[in-house]
């Protein structure tokens, strides 16, 4: 099978860098990936392949049908951008100002739809059913959940869902993971303070909540250093504060400013933990300053956790798949989160990295590009992984 593998994913490399670049060309928003999605349903029906259903807006699913009996596995890809602009200065860049795939999400795209493309010209040797998911919204947190809600785990139930994430700490093109859990729980904060504003020139009459904010963005960054430094790796944290704003001119102090960040943790125990000492953090601030706050937490995204068995599954498949050396076992949790989690938490499921270049810059900066030399390598662990998974001698329990 390594050989009739390879042989169908080098038929499409070319395609599939073209493909890449031309998604890249487009990034959107959460929710709002409408070209995205009518690109994929182009190359879909390019393929033979029909929509079977769009779901949560812009989100897409379709099946490949083997010719044999087996499970049914699914294989997941997330669509959204970041609003961020980018400066690779790249012929494809962003068209789209405010936005671009620093996270590598075009490349998941064509991993996923490549895969899909090799899987249906392998149909005849194929178990089962393979459920192709386009997911919109991973960016926010809430996309998978949206899925899940509006029903992408019925008709057909998968008994498996497999999906890849670009990462630059391995060369480009290694593929890697690890069993338990992969990322970090992930909790998005809002922080609204009131003061009282008044002129610049009286700032004795006043209560500036931008000094109240500067003292907590302080306290909060000796935090993040304090839970990176813990022994005790299960009670690490990070919060990190992205996003700070008040005030409209440089001579009035005014009435309300606003934090916004995340706390990322690798356990709920240590989750509970620092959550608490967060809010008793900013009360404590707040009191000293006399403004009033109020903490809101907006959105949580579970971690990943690898089943076992699916791993163990990765390591077979990649030890037959890849030469030695091009695939890794993790040994460590990331801090970073993905709304994968979600659908870790309703079947097992698998987190797979793809190496983009230890030299690359990282993800969610204005100059992340995707390493196309690594589409090979996700195009045919992904394949792997489905014709492996859906045999109708392999069965996972929760």
């Amino acid at each position: 099978m390594k050989e009739i593998i390879n042989k169908e994913t080098e038929k499409i490399l070319h395609s599939a860098v073209e493909l890449r670049r031309r998604l890249h060309e487009i990034p959107e928003g959460s929710f709002c990936e409408e070209k995205t999605a009518n690109m994929i349903i182009a190359e879909l029906h390019k393929i033979g392949l029909p929509v079977k259903r769009r779901i949560a807006r812009t989100g897409i699913i379709t099946e490949i049908h083997g010719k044999r009996p087996g499970n049914v596995i699914a294989l997941r890809a997330d669509m959204d951008a970041i609003a961020i602009d980018e400066h690779t200065s790249k012929p494809y860049a962003s068209l789209h100002k405010g936005l671009s795939h620093g996270c590598g999400h075009d490349g998941h795209i064509v991993c996923v739809l490549k895969a899909a493309q090799v899987l249906f010209s392998l149909k005849e040797y194929l178990a089962g059913t393979v459920k192709i998911i386009f997911q919109p919204a991973e960016e926010v947190g809430s996309g998978a959940m949206v899925m899940i809600e509006e029903g992408v785990l019925d008709d057909p139930s998968p008994s498996a869902i497999i999906a890849l994430h670009s990462w630059t700490y391995l060369e480009c093109g290694i593929v890697a993971s690890k069993p338990g859990i992969i990322t970090a729980i992930n909790d998005h904060f809002q922080l609204k303070l009131k003061g009282k504003g008044g002129h610049g020139a009286r700032p004795q009459e006043c209560i500036n909540p931008i000094v109240c904010a500067s003292r907590i963005v302080q306290r909060v960054n000796d935090l993040m250093k304090e839970g990176m430094l813990r022994k005790n790796a299960d009670s690490q944290y990070v919060i990190s504060i992205g996003r700070i704003y008040g005030g409209t001119q440089a001579n009035v102090i005014p009435d309300d400013a606003s934090l916004e960040g995340t706390i990322r943790s690798k356990t709920k125990e240590g989750r509970e933990n620092i959550i608490d000492i967060f809010k008793k953090t900013v009360r404590d601030i707040c009191i000293q300053e006399s403004v009033e706050a109020v903490i809101e937490f907006r959105k949580h995204c579970p971690s990943v956790n690898n089943h076992p068995v699916l791993y163990e599954l990765f390591e077979e498949v990649a030890d037959d798949l890849f030469p030695p050396g091009k695939w890794q076992r993790l040994a460590d949790q990331s801090m970073g989160s993905e709304d994968f989690g979600f659908y870790t938490q309703k079947i097992p499921g698998l987190l797979i990295r793809l190496g983009m270049g230890e030299s690359s810059p990282p993800l969610h900066t204005s100059s992340f590009d995707f390493c196309d030399d690594a589409l090979e390598a996700g195009i045919t662990i992904l394949t792997g992984m489905a014709m492996k998974a859906s045999e109708n001698e392999f069965t996972i329990k929760k």
